[in-house]
């Protein structure tokens, strides 16, 4: 399941539908604005995946 979160396709199609439900809505937002938004959670998905990958420096015994 982690893996599968870690698709950038489907992020970008659950941001494409979040945006077309929230202009049924009504609720319209910038497209400069969203970008950011979409920017930000994949920089931060971006962030998790390189953090939880590092294992440091290994010590020789």
């Amino acid at each position: 399941m982690k893996e599968r979160l870690k698709d950038p396709f489907l992020w970008a199609g659950f941001g494409g539908l979040l945006y077309q439900i929230l202009n049924i809505k009504g609720v319209i937002v910038p497209q400069g604005l969203w970008e950011l938004g979409l920017d930000l959670i994949s920089y931060a998905c971006i962030g998790v995946g390189v953090v939880s990958g590092y294992t440091g420096k290994q010590k020789k015994e």
